[in-house]
């Protein structure tokens, strides 16, 4: 792999392939809840934008937007279908295809072994809470290692454990639709046990590709530093932050953070000593950092604990409707500065962030290469009468966004890529297709899913080209 800084951008298997049950491959946790009446909304990932049969053009036009790098994840449902762990030729041809099109158009795949959807098989015996998932995410793995070596330089394990684990199991909203903190704590530490286990068959093999882990949101913050603002982004840090990436990247867990969950009456006789050895000697490469908006916490004078996200059922738009709050009794909750200004669904848009976290990331885990993995604007695009959209508004949010990234490469963080979210328009989980992140714009109401470049697109194309000298 060649030292050229990565500009490209990302999509997520079930957010955009489609063919949910073609050529062999199971159902995911995501399929089953999509087709149960716990999906109130009744929209699906079934079609999405239709990846599995527009892979050609869509790397096509990512290259042609100047674009050297894609971020892709593989669907566990469709190399190992079922509990008996026998592979889907079919399914891994699919992404040798894939990899095909990347080599064609001289663009480098950065592949993420797990972005939320887990195979049903696993979610019935209790998903990322099955004592056995470590186990059978490791042999995943190891077929995807085996069969697929370093065609793919960059491999991710899994893509945000943090906000994975936050919304299955304190907001609920993704299955298995659970509130329990127990819970989440155990999923918490076997999503660690599967990256490092996962990484312990990587190394077997020699490879010279890179693995690494996906974080899904920057360091906590506060607006006032004192004792007990210290006290709330030290405890939120524990819940977001540090229970992932302390692993991952110095192969232990911090004292401390152990003692601050027991004394939350957290269960944590799931650890196992030999599950901490396997962690200790299998660290990543690199760290995936995912940058929207900052995490912003004072102390917790409610004596509530509490979990909400922004959803397309419980947001108008406005930039009012709905704020994301997370709230630990006795630790931390979400706090709020009425200065900053908010997207249409009710998160800051604060670019400084991305500057922050990059350079807390430095201080904290010194020089670790780091990929900006994702970056965008959720918008309610409206096109014309050609498909076009005219989206000034995520052009300033990206612009923004990149100066303080470009910021921190210049101040010492060793940032080796970005990736836009989205590649173009995709399924956004329970909002559906309401909420778009795409630099493409895809017609739904199109049995073909027509694509249409954004302006964005272009404004970024030109971007890199500018760029060229990092």
């Amino acid at each position: 792999m060649t030292e050229q800084f990565l500009w490209g951008s990302a999509t997520a298997a079930y957010q955009c392939e489609g063919a949910w049950n073609e050529d062999g491959k199971g159902a995911s946790i995501w399929d089953e809840f999509c087709h149960s009446d716990k999906n109130t909304t009744g929209i699906t990932g079934d079609v999405s934008c239709d990846f599995y049969h527009h892979v050609e053009e869509d790397i096509r036009m990512l290259a042609e937007g100047g674009q050297n790098t894609f971020r892709f994840s593989i669907s566990w449902s469709r190399i190992v279908p079922k509990a008996d762990r026998v592979v889907n030729e079919k399914g891994l041809a699919f992404y040798d295809r894939v990899l095909d099109a990347c080599e064609k158009y001289h663009v480098i795949p950065n592949v993420t072994l797990v972005h939320y959807d887990l195979p049903d098989y696993i979610g019935a015996q209790g998903g990322w809470c099955y004592p056995g998932v470590a186990d059978e995410f490791a042999y995943y793995a190891a077929v995807v290692f085996r069969h697929y070596g370093d065609r793919i330089p960059l491999y991710v394990t899994i893509n945000e454990p943090n906000h994975n684990a936050y919304c299955n199991y304190c907001v609920g909203n993704y299955p298995p639709n659970e509130t329990n903190l127990q819970h989440y704590c155990q999923c918490a530490y076997n999503m660690a046990v599967c990256t490092a286990k996962a990484i312990r068959e990587f190394r077997k093999l020699g490879l010279k590709a890179q693995i690494g882990v996906v974080q899904g949101c920057g360091p906590a913050t506060s607006l006032l530093d004192t004792p007990d603002y210290q006290e709330a982004v030290k405890y939120c840090n524990y819940f977001c932050n540090d229970w992932i990436l302390d692993p991952a990247i110095k192969g232990e867990y911090d004292p401390q953070l152990i003692a601050a969950v027991q004394s939350r009456g957290i269960d944590l006789s799931f650890v196992k000593e030999e599950d901490l050895a396997v962690m200790k000697d299998n660290t990543i490469d690199f760290l995936g950092q995912n940058i929207y908006s900052r995490m912003l916490v004072k102390p917790n004078t409610s004596g509530i604990t509490a979990f909400t996200v922004n959803n397309a059922g419980n947001n108008d738009g406005s930039a009012q409707a709905a704020r994301e709050t997370r709230a630990i009794a006795g630790w931390f909750e979400s706090d709020r500065d009425p200065n900053t200004k908010l997207n249409h669904w009710g998160r800051e848009i604060f670019p400084e962030c991305a500057y922050n976290t990059l350079m807390e990331r430095k201080r904290r885990y010194g020089n670790i290469p780091i990929y900006v993995t994702e970056n965008g604007h959720g918008c309610y695009d409206a096109a014309d009468e050609n498909g076009f959209v005219e989206d000034e508004e995520r052009i300033e949010f990206l612009s923004n966004y990149l100066h303080y990234i470009l910021k921190a490469k210049q101040d010492g963080v060793n940032v080796k890529g970005y990736y836009v979210w989205s590649t173009m328009d995709l399924y956004s989980w329970i909002n559906g297709y309401k909420k778009r992140y795409g630099l493409v714009r895809v017609d739904y109401d199109d049995p073909a899913r027509k694509r249409t470049p954004k302006k964005s697109y272009y404004w970024y194309k030109q971007f890199i080209q500018d760029h060229q000298d990092l």
